[in-house]
């Protein structure tokens, strides 16, 4: 009898921190799912920089003062004997996503408004400041937990990031940027809190730009680093991602519509710290693109179909040229 009460006391002492574990599991990495407006951030803000580049991205832009030569051939809209190396720019951002990677699942969108103020001189170098306000509204799943949670994460930020850019030619230029922010978010589940993610970011790039006759070969190469740290009511959570991005976009140039497709090779190494079901990430996979580019006198705009192993997105921009 006494043997048997003992084995009863060991059995109970063993339960509790399976249930601990088990609660822990009910738990998603919320900075794995906060960390898609980082990404999307410092991408959008790469091709913001890069916008007065052939195939780059447009952005609404106003020079303080007179407009000079952008060093492409494109003439500000009111060129003039004294330049201003000062411009202002800003531009939208939209960008549905879906990620399928067990066992957190996604999907939603996030909306960015990015603007700048830029100098550029006669040299070849080129900078400014950029100021990125964010909104992400996602559904979340986590198949680890028993039973499945499900719940909602919506919040809203900013980050603030210095860049720089080096024009080797026309065709050709390195990026670098890197930045800080936060967002306030609400997540509801099986229990609700007030989640703050405090974010870094930083990325270096280069591009370069090949005339093919009908077609413009746009090679790219980047690396770039996101860290998201959630702090939250119900456990903290932190995600690392350093992601090496290399690959070509083959655009055909038009009077009003630019079709596109590309290829990029992505490398990923994710670290993980804090509670919850730990993310997964692969740690290579390949990356197409399909888009649109389509102009209109100096208004431009961009439709991307974005898509990878179990994940997809969706991005829509809007801009003006210089």
């Amino acid at each position: 009898m006494k043997q048997l009460i003992q084995l009863c006391l060991v059995a109970v002492a063993l339960q509790v921190p399976l249930a601990q574990a088990q609660g822990n599991n009910q738990k998603s990495n919320l900075s794995a799912v906060s960390q898609v407006v980082s990404t999307t951030t410092v991408n959008a803000l790469s091709a913001s920089y890069l916008s007065s580049m052939m195939g780059g991205m447009g952005v609404f832009r106003w020079r303080l003062g007179d407009a000079s030569d952008t060093g492409l051939g494109l003439k500000g809209q009111a060129a003039a004997a004294e330049d201003s190396p000062w411009s202002l720019w800003a531009t939208p951002v939209r960008s549905t996503f879906r990620n399928n990677i067990e066992p957190i699942t996604s999907s939603g969108a996030v909306t960015l408004g990015i603007a700048g103020l830029e100098y550029r001189g006669d040299g070849p170098w080129m900078g400014g400041v950029s100021l990125s306000i964010d909104h992400l509204s996602a559904s979340t799943r986590n198949s680890a937990a028993s039973p499945v949670t499900t719940g909602s994460l919506t919040g809203s930020g900013f980050t603030l990031a210095p860049y720089a850019i080096y024009q080797f030619s026309p065709t050709r230029a390195l990026d670098l940027s890197w930045g800080a922010g936060r967002s306030s978010m609400d997540y509801v589940s099986t229990t609700n809190s007030n989640p703050v993610d405090h974010r870094r970011l930083a990325s270096i790039g280069l591009t370069d730009i090949h005339d093919l006759g009908r077609y413009f070969l746009m090679l790219k190469a980047g690396y770039s680093l996101t860290k998201d740290a959630v702090y939250a009511s119900s456990g903290n959570s932190e995600t690392f991602l350093r992601q090496t991005r290399v690959g070509a976009q083959l655009m055909m140039p038009g009077e009003l519509y630019s079709p596109f497709v590309a290829y990029y090779q992505l490398y990923n190494n994710l670290t993980l710290k804090g509670d919850g079901t730990s993310p997964v990430e692969y740690s290579t996979v390949g990356q197409v693109q399909l888009g649109l580019n389509v102009a209109s006198g100096p208004v431009f705009g961009s439709l991307v179909l974005q898509h990878e192993r179990d994940r997809q997105q969706l991005r829509a921009y809007i801009g003006y040229r210089y």
